[in-house]
């Protein structure tokens, strides 16, 4: 079972290799590799969020009432920034692209692993703890193909109380549930705020994915 664990990358390297677990990553090294991308990174973010709103108040227009679950938003909003990050960052020979069954990921200049993210109360993002997802949220976690070194973060959004406006962008470093640090994409000047009606409090914090089935545990890591 632990050559298994070892070959789908859900083992720590410390664990394989008996030493101390990997240093967090470094807050200044991954502003330094991810700062040519920020622009875009919030570009892609704000176009997702803006498409939900046309969403959102088309559904108004029509005499619709609004959704009834945040989780709705939540996986709205995933899809679209899946698809505005694939077609941004897809074709940059220094982005390396691993789409995957329920997720994407990217590697940025061959030093950053990044993959987007709804935040909670504690700015990380949420996770259905899979194997795979506790492996990205270990500071340790290894994944194949990949230098040990290699840092991970989540590029996480986090709407407002009422998910009528997307509050922050935030890269975020973690070490399981404990946020290591974090700092944010600041938005362009002049970006555009489109109105958005109200929706009703979320009735739970459960904004994972709702399936019929539950597939393999990769898949159900991102929502």
């Amino acid at each position: 079972n632990l050559i298994l664990q070892i070959e789908a990358g859900i083992v720590a390297p410390s664990v394989v290799q008996g030493k101390a677990p990997c240093m967090s990553p470094s807050k200044a090294e991954v502003q330094r590799a991810l700062k040519e991308y920020e622009p875009r990174l919030r570009s892609i973010f704000e176009r997702a969020w803006n498409e939900w709103r046309q969403v959102a108040a088309f559904m108004s227009d029509k005499g619709m009432g609004p959704v009834m679950y945040q989780r709705t938003v939540a996986n709205f909003v995933f899809d679209a920034i899946a698809r505005h990050a694939v077609e941004e960052l897809g074709s940059d020979d220094s982005v390396h692209t691993k789409v995957e069954a329920q997720t994407v990921k990217f590697v940025f200049g061959g030093e950053v692993l990044a993959r987007f993210k709804k935040g909670d109360e504690n700015k990380l993002g949420r996770n259905i703890p899979t194997q795979a997802a506790m492996t990205f949220a270990a500071a340790d976690g290894f994944f194949p193909g990949l230098p040990p070194e290699t840092a991970k973060v989540e590029f996480v959004w986090l709407p407002n109380e009422i998910h009528t406006k997307l509050d922050d962008v935030l890269v975020v470093a973690r070490n399981g549930n404990k946020r290591l640090w974090e700092y944010s994409i600041a938005a362009e000047p002049g970006a555009e705020v489109v109105s958005l009606p109200s929706s009703p409090s979320p009735d739970t914090d459960d904004d994972d994915l709702v399936r019929p089935k539950v597939p393999d545990e990769q898949e159900l890591e991102d929502e």
